[in-house]
């Protein structure tokens, strides 16, 4: 699963923003638009990119859809001078979400939304620097990660539960999962937020036959939405 992010415009700035942000990174390939009512025929449709050994897609969608902190990507980085140079890079014409410090479950830790739009938490992990999906869960979907996650893994298959912190009220305070070999984290969180899950991020899915993406898209789609051009949604909201 690799995530897609809907951008309206500067997709090619963007990539070699993050290419030059992360290390394992390049830019893999680069589709145009051929006849589409959304943007002129011969702009750039997408740029895939390959970040910190993860496939990320940046498509050019246009206004109709925007990016949001409910989906954010947690970075484990190995050295203070790595997260140090990561977040001054990712900070610059930004919006700082968590400040950048020591915290209880870290000696460096910070939340931001970059210039894009696109939301980052950094964490020293002494781990060689990766990105992990995470979402968070607010609003009307409070209360709903530990559901939607186990959820996930029986639509996806080949899927654990690698640990889950709660909170006093039972809700997740951080769980870890991977499906596929492939990590993601889900949180909940009761505060007033003014966002939720939106087609600004989505998961682009490789499956192996057709017969793959029916199961999927009928177990996906029983309790969610089908949108056009194969985008289908499920019931918490997410793409």
């Amino acid at each position: 699963m690799s995530p897609c992010l809907w951008f309206d415009g500067k997709v090619e700035e963007a990539a070699e923003f993050y290419v030059n942000a992360f290390e394992e990174s390049n830019i893999d390939k680069v589709d145009y638009y051929v006849d589409s009512e959304h943007q002129p025929k011969g702009s750039v449709l997408t740029v895939t990119t390959t970040l910190a050994g993860q496939e990320v897609i940046i498509l050019n969608g246009g206004p109709e859809f925007s990016l949001t902190p409910a989906i954010s990507f947690f970075v484990e980085c190995e050295t203070e001078a790595q997260i140090d140079k990561l977040w001054e890079t990712l900070s610059h014409n930004g919006e700082v979400l968590m400040e950048f410090g020591e915290y209880p479950f870290s000696k460096k830790y910070g939340w931001l939304k970059d210039q894009y739009g696109v939301s980052w938490q950094l964490v020293l992990a002494e781990t060689p620097q990766s990105i992990t999906p995470s979402f968070l869960f607010v609003g009307a979907q409070f209360g709903k990660a530990e559901e939607a996650m186990h959820q996930w893994i029986e639509i996806f298959g080949d899927g654990q539960v690698e640990y889950v912190q709660k909170n006093p009220d039972g809700t997740v305070a951080q769980a870890l999962f991977t499906m596929h070999g492939q990590p993601f984290r889900v949180m909940d969180s009761g505060e007033a937020h003014d966002f939720t899950f939106t087609m600004g991020t989505s998961f682009y899915v490789y499956c192996k036959d057709q017969a793959e993406i029916d199961q999927l898209w009928e177990a996906v789609t029983a309790k969610g939405k089908e949108w056009p051009c194969g985008w289908m949604e499920d019931e918490y909201g997410v793409c």
